[in-house]
């Protein structure tokens, strides 16, 4: 399974006009290519979650935000895995996951980008390291395709067993 590790950093922002504009504008100011934007709201306040290149820029414009007031910055790192264009593709790694006691926080595509020429399904994951053992160990997408496979010939669907 190809994946990259990346560092993904997330700014929490106040809840007005120009917030999420002055971040993506001062990434810009800075040379640094957003390959991936996420945002969501908790209470008064938004976290936009960014992957970046280079990071070591975008690492500075997130420092240089908190020095002006916002923040915090929280810095993790994700994984990003190359996938393949078909249903089911988030639905199998979370399966994956689960099936090896790996709690999946949560996922997000990225399109293909200097970071990868490839579309990456996104994970932060509780334990970061036995996922990466994981992977590495799983011929994708053959062992998926050959459970799922299995499933069919038993006369259960793959959509009806992970329902």
């Amino acid at each position: 399974m190809n994946y990259i590790q990346l560092t993904e950093f997330s700014i929490y922002l106040q809840q007005r006009p120009g917030e999420l504009a002055g971040l993506l504008d001062a990434a810009h100011a800075a040379g640094v290519e957003i390959i991936s934007l996420s945002t969501t709201e908790h209470l008064d306040r938004g976290c936009a979650r960014l992957l970046g290149h280079p990071e070591d820029s975008l690492r500075a414009v997130c420092e240089s935000m908190v020095d002006a007031g916002v923040g915090p910055v929280v810095e993790a790192p994700v994984i990003g895995i190359s996938v393949e264009d078909r249903p089911g593709v988030v639905r199998d790694l979370t399966v994956l996951m689960a099936d090896n006691r790996i709690n999946v926080r949560y996922c997000y595509f990225v399109p293909a980008s200097k970071v990868s020429t490839h579309t990456l399904c996104v994970f932060r994951f509780d334990e970061h390291e036995k996922a990466i053992e994981l992977i590495e160990s799983t011929d994708w997408p053959t062992d998926i395709i050959d459970s799922m496979s299995e499933l069919d010939a038993t006369g259960d669907s793959a959509d009806e067993s992970a329902a």
